[in-house]
C-alpha cells in the first residue's frame, strides 16, 4: 500500500565510468577536461540505472511493466564517486496513479540527477505499434548540425540482441545492480542505453552529453529477444552555446512495444562547458 510522503529506499553505489571505450570522447578524461570537466563523465544512462533501483524497490515489477519516468542530469558525476539515490511518494491521484519524486546526489551532497516517476493502473492507450515508427533509410553516422537536423526525419533502426549473458554482464559489471528481479526481467538501464546507441549509430558526433529522458514502459521483457529501436528527430535547438537534439524513440521486440523514450542530448558542447 502506497502512502503520500513515504520515503523511497536509499541506494548507494560507487559510480563507474563504463563509457570510457564507447567512442563518446566526453567519457575520456583528457578530452572531457578540454570542456572544463574534472575528468570523463559517468554516462547518464548509468546514473538512471542507479536511480531506478530506488524506484523499483518502492514500486516493484509493476513499474517495469507500465510505469513512467522523467529524468534530468544537472551535474556531472565522475568515476569512483559515491552516488546516492532516494526520493519519496509525492502524490496519489484518485484513480490510484502514484507519483514519485527522486534525486541522485554525490557524496559531497551535490544534486546531480532529478526527476519523477509514475505508476498508473495501466499504460497509456493506444499502445504504439511498429507502423507508428517507420524505418528511416539514411546512412549510419551521418554528419550532424542544427541545419542538417530536420524535425520529423526518420532514424535508421538499430537492433540489439538481448540475451541473459549480455544482461548478466550489464547488471554485474556495468551498473552492479544485483536485485533478484533482474534474474527474470530486463533492467530499465539497459533499455535506456539503446537510446544512446540509436543516437551514436545514426549521427557522427565525437563527444555528446545526455541531458534528459522521458520514458514510458508498456511491457517488461522476460525472455531473450531482438530489441529494435526506431525513431525520428523531434526537435533541435541551441541554448547557452550548446547544440541539442531531441529524439522520439520506441523499442520493439517483434511487434510489441517495450517502451517509448524522448531522448535529449547535447551533440555540440560549448567551450568550457563545466
Amino acid at each position: 500500500m502506497h502512502t503520500v510522503g513515504s520515503v523511497l529506499p536509499e541506494y548507494r553505489t560507487k559510480a563507474l565510468n563504463a563509457g570510457s571505450n564507447s567512442g563518446n570522447l566526453v567519457h575520456e578524461d583528457e578530452h572531457a577536461r578540454r570542456y572544463g570537466f574534472r575528468g570523463g563523465l559517468v554516462p547518464g544512462v548509468s546514473l538512471y540505472a542507479y536511480i531506478s533501483r530506488s524506484v523499483v524497490e518502492a514500486l516493484g515489477r509493476d513499474w517495469l511493466e507500465r510505469g513512467s519516468a522523467d529524468v534530468r542530469f544537472i551535474h556531472p558525476v565522475y568515476d569512483g564517486e559515491e552516488f546516492r539515490t532516494g526520493g519519496c511518494i509525492s502524490s496519489i491521484e484518485g484513480d490510484g496513479t502514484v507519483h514519485v519524486e527522486f534525486e541522485g546526489t554525490s557524496s559531497q551532497g551535490v544534486t546531480c540527477v532529478v526527476g519523477a516517476a509514475g505508476l498508473a493502473l495501466r499504460p497509456p492507450e493506444p499502445e504504439p505499434v511498429v507502423d507508428d515508427f517507420p524505418a528511416g533509410r539514411g546512412k549510419s553516422r551521418r554528419p550532424i548540425s542544427l541545419d542538417l537536423l530536420k524535425p520529423g526525419a526518420l532514424l535508421t533502426p538499430v537492433t540489439s540482441e538481448f540475451t541473459w549473458n549480455v544482461h548478466w554482464e550489464y547488471c554485474q559489471k556495468i551498473v552492479r545492480d544485483h536485485h533478484p528481479i533482474y534474474h527474470q526481467t530486463v533492467h530499465p538501464g539497459w533499455l535506456l542505453s539503446q537510446a544512446n546507441r540509436a543516437f551514436a549509430e545514426n549521427f557522427d558526433s565525437s563527444a555528446w552529453i545526455q541531458v534528459s529522458s522521458s520514458i514510458q514502459h508498456y511491457h517488461a521483457q522476460d525472455s531473450e529477444c531482438l530489441v529494435e529501436t526506431r525513431g525520428r528527430i523531434a526537435d533541435r535547438f541551441e541554448r547557452h552555446g550548446h547544440h541539442y537534439v531531441s529524439l522520439d524513440l520506441a523499442l520493439f521486440t517483434g511487434r510489441r512495444c517495450l517502451q517509448t523514450i524522448r531522448h535529449t542530448v547535447i551533440f555540440r558542447i560549448a567551450p568550457r562547458a563545466a
